[in-house]
């Protein structure tokens, strides 16, 4: 096992030149096998980018879409806000808090809940996002919403891409170790028994 890691990256280098004395070759093959490992991680950057902006394309169009869509209008509340708790053991904690609310639609008039301030009485205005039928619904992707989500995909799939790698190249190490054990048992057992014959 080589503790050192320049020590280690010397060793893969004189694996992957040719003919040395102490290289073995299951020390090629770790060689190859790290080589190949990082053309791979290498390679998943630009697949990552590439991605990345596909996913940017994708969440702007969105946003957009969303923002042209979805309107903001003003909800009065028919009742003091409830609040609902989660507990958590011996912690309590006020989850969220909502109250019943009506909103001019057109010449028609929506019901239903909205999420309000702690504490907010009946009778306030707040402001809702709906959609093009009038419903209740969330506020529309933002550009940086976008951009982060974006971001995100693409940092996740080369994240992914080096763990899968690593996992991988570790697999193939435990492999190639056991093998040199073999080699190494096999080697050793060979000399002991020419020794003992004199």
């Amino acid at each position: 096992m080589m503790r050192n890691t320049s020590g280690y990256l010397r060793v893969l280098r004189r694996g992957l030149r040719g003919r040395h004395p102490l290289i073995r070759r299951t020390d090629r093959a770790e060689a190859r096998l790290a080589v190949a490992v990082l053309l791979l991680v290498l390679a998943t950057i630009p697949l990552a980018g590439w991605v990345g902006a596909r996913t940017w394309d994708t969440q702007s169009a969105l946003a957009v879409q969303q923002t042209a869509e979805r309107t903001l209008v003003t909800a009065k509340t028919q009742a003091a806000a409830e609040t609902t708790d989660a507990t958590a053991g011996e912690l309590t904690m006020v989850a969220s808090a909502s109250a019943p609310a009506t909103w001019a639609w057109g010449d028609e008039k929506r019901r239903g809940d909205v999420t309000v301030d702690y504490g907010t009485p009946a009778g306030a205005d707040v402001q809702i996002w709906v959609d093009p039928n009038g419903e209740q619904a969330l506020a529309p992707l933002s550009a940086t919403s976008a951009k982060i989500s974006s971001v995100l995909v693409g940092l996740s799939l080369w994240f992914a891409a080096a763990l899968l790698a690593a996992a991988v190249f570790g697999y193939g190490r435990w492999r190639l170790d056991r093998t040199r054990s073999r080699e190494w048992s096999r080697e050793i057992a060979a000399f002991l028994g020419s020794t003992s014959s004199h």
